[in-house]
């Protein structure tokens, strides 16, 4: 039971009390009595949020069960439950020797082909077309080359142009801009010159001043000073003037880079051009030896007989496939990891058999875990992809971002299906096991918020305690969304309401209220204000005003006892 509600007792047991010593007649205060010493607050403006809890279920974001392609014996295994391995590992190996058997048979048989088209079509007539079809590829490649060449050297001449261009248009900028700067110091030089000579003739003079004095032993405290202000102008007259000049020499650098470049894109023009109209020279002697080439090539195969061929041909690509096959019977020996992750199982051993289509190794990547859980419609219609939930186990809390929420209910639970992602947490969350999540459902914002120890219940209705003028003053309130700690203020206050946030036996509507505390804050004794105090003797007419005197005591005891009731039967719900 909360300090509220052992408070909601207590109030209803000393209102009891209360009313047996007064004999029930119900007399109003007397005008003497002892002010309540109370803490006030005034109520937050902001937003109230209420979790909902869920179990979850743990699972990697990225899981994968590697499975042999082939049947065999294991003959190395290199990763247990536990280690961490990198994509492309070698994870086990599997006896090979029937494949590399495979592997020579096809490679033999290739060779059988290769040396059946040999014989056939004769070595001389093979040996003289593969070196015309060279000459025909080389050449070829050589005009191909040189087209390329040609026109990579025409973009890189234009490309030039457009430099030049623009160096050109930034050369004019930047010969106005020397222009500028020398004008710029010349006038400043012009403008400070005589100033400068001015401080140095008083340097000079205050200095002889200073020695003349010396010689006299005379204080030169004062002359000292002036010579330093006059120093200090000169610095900043000399600093003017070599900044200005700075900006002139740094124009005038500028402007000779420029030109410097431009000279440098005229020589590279230059050589480009040349380059060009020796390429273009070369690439007709080309053309002329490919021509002959290929009409060499042309008479050459007039003497092959295309069936001949066909059949050479077909016999190679099967022996060349045969090599493949047996190439991917030998790769299918040696198992790798698809991905980078945590070993989480392995049914293979060393000796051992491996099935093809069995898993062999299970691989989890832990970097990011998914924690599975469900929720009813209303907080499915409240949740969003990227709000945060928070992830409970064993007392160590993490967070998570919703990535996923699903649109079809569960056919026995009639829940949807949630999933969030929890990064960082690694070996905290093993695969599988359940997880409290607790995600915002609830969401009240721009609302007055309190305690909810400072809101009382009684038959259903709440109210609250304030101080106004001095005196307690018992105010209605409606009540909105409601957390465990805080709940929203709907109506009955304002931002500056002074809200008694204690529990005292003492309270009653009209009784005069001590603040020892305001916010949370100690404050000195506050006097009684001028209404509150200045008339003692009217406190009872008030009381009795606002009940009746002959019911007033069993009326609050009841009040009070009807609000701690239903305070203690919430609490057992």
């Amino acid at each position: 039971m909360n300090r509220k509600k052992l408070a909601a007792v207590g109030l209803a047991v000393t209102l009891s009390v209360s009313a047996a010593a007064c004999g029930g007649t119900g007399e109003p205060e007397e005008a003497g009595a002892e002010a309540v010493a109370v803490e006030v607050q005034t109520p937050r403006t902001g937003e109230l949020t209420v979790d909902t809890a869920y179990i979850g279920t743990v699972a990697p974001q990225e899981q994968v069960y590697v499975i042999p392609k082939t049947s065999g014996t294991v003959t190395e295994t290199f990763f247990e439950v536990g280690d961490t391995v990198q994509e492309g590992d070698v994870l086990f190996k599997i006896d090979d020797e029937a494949a590399q058997l495979q592997m020579a048979s096809a490679r033999a048989a290739y060779e059988s082909a290769q040396a059946g088209v040999t014989a056939q079509n004769g070595g001389a007539r093979d040996l003289q077309n593969y070196q015309t079809e060279e000459q025909i590829r080389q050449l070829k490649d050589s005009l191909w080359k040189t087209d390329d060449q040609i026109d990579e050297m025409e973009d890189n001449l234009g490309d030039l142009r457009d430099a030049g261009g623009a160096l050109a248009a930034a050369k004019e900028q930047a010969q106005a801009g020397v222009d500028q700067a020398v004008a710029a110091y010349a006038a400043m030089e012009e403008r400070l010159r005589p100033q400068i000579d001015a401080v140095e003739k008083k340097i000079q003079e205050t200095e002889d001043k200073i020695n003349d004095l010396e010689t006299a032993g005379t204080d030169t405290s004062v002359l000292e000073a002036e010579l330093v202000q006059y120093q200090t102008e000169m610095g900043r007259l000399s600093g003017e003037l070599a900044g200005s000049k700075a900006l002139k020499d740094q124009a005038q650098a500028g402007l000779d880079q420029i030109n410097s470049q431009i000279a440098s894109i005229d020589a590279s023009k230059t050589q480009l051009k040349s380059g060009i109209d020796q390429i273009e020279n070369s690439q007709d002697t080309i053309r002329d030896n490919l021509n002959m080439a290929e009409q060499a090539y042309s008479i050459t195969q007039s003497e092959i007989y295309p069936q001949t061929d066909a059949v050479s041909a077909a016999q190679l690509g099967s022996a060349a496939i045969g090599i493949d096959s047996a190439q991917m019977q030998l790769d299918f020996c040696t198992v790798t990891s698809p991905i980078s992750g945590i070993v989480e199982s392995v049914s293979v051993e060393k000796n051992g058999m491996a099935a093809a289509g069995n898993p062999a190794y299970i691989i989890s990547n832990k970097e990011s875990m998914t924690v599975t859980f469900h929720v009813a419609e209303k907080a499915k219609n409240v949740l969003s992809t990227g709000d945060h939930v928070t992830v409970e186990r064993e007392g160590t809390e993490y967070d998570g971002v919703i990535t996923e929420i699903g649109t079809m209910t569960n056919p026995q639970t009639k829940l949807f299906q949630v999933k969030a992602s929890v990064a960082g947490a690694g070996a905290s969350l093993p695969n599988g096991v359940s997880v409290k999540v607790y995600a915002t459902t609830e969401r009240d914002a721009g609302k007055l918020i309190l305690p909810y120890d400072a809101i009382y219940f009684s038959a259903g209705d709440a109210y609250v305690y304030c101080v106004e003028n001095g005196r307690i003053v018992k105010t209605d309130v409606t009540v909105g969304l409601m957390s465990d700690t805080e709940a929203v203020i709907e109506e009955g206050l304002t931002a500056d309401s002074q809200v008694v946030s204690n529990w005292s036996s003492k309270l009653r509507n009209g009784v005069e209220a001590q603040i020892v505390s305001r916010d949370g804050e100690a404050v000195d004794s506050e006097p009684l204000s001028h209404e509150a105090g200045a008339s003692q003797e009217t406190a009872g007419e008030a009381g009795a005003e606002e009940t009746d005197p002959e019911t007033a005591g069993e009326e609050d005891a009841a009040e009070g006892a009807s609000g701690a009731d239903e305070e203690m039967t919430e609490e057992a719900e």
